[in-house]
């Protein structure tokens, strides 16, 4: 196993089909990666211009707008579980659109042959809580 100082990805449950995963810490980008995309812009400033150039600034702003995007859709595709198609970004949206993609996914998954082999999605199962002195099979 690596050893990483800042590690940038943590582990952790589905919580949809309990898999253990891992997802990005952060949705923006660091510190240390802005700092290498500013050097990054000094040394293209100086191999363009020969010299430190305002318009280094537009170098600059473009590649942190690129890095952003790109730190954001990283981040956005590792919050959706590979084992069951569950986002729990669009959980906390809407939980019914949810419900409908791990639906569509779990449909897609049973006709591809590369989920043949890997076990199968346990399914959740919904617990019925009865108050007190009420008898559930009553119930109607």
């Amino acid at each position: 196993m690596k050893f990483q100082l800042f590690p940038e990805r943590k582990s952790c449950f589905c919580a949809f089909c309990k898999v253990p995963r891992k997802v990005y810490r952060s949705k923006n980008l660091s510190f240390a990666t802005i700092l290498g995309l500013a050097g990054l812009s000094f040394v293209l400033t100086n191999t363009i211009w020969h010299n430190f150039d305002p318009r280094g600034l537009i170098i600059l702003g473009f590649l942190l707008i690129t890095g952003e995007i790109f730190a954001q859709i990283k981040w956005r595709q590792s919050m959706i579980c590979q084992n069951c198609g569950f986002d729990a970004v669009l959980y906390v949206r809407d939980p019914e659109k949810a419900g409908l993609k791990i639906k569509e996914f779990l449909d897609y998954r049973a006709t591809r042959p590369e989920y043949l082999l890997r076990p199968a999605v346990p399914m959740p199962k919904r617990k019925v809580h009865a108050s007190r002195g009420e008898n559930i099979s009553l119930r109607g």
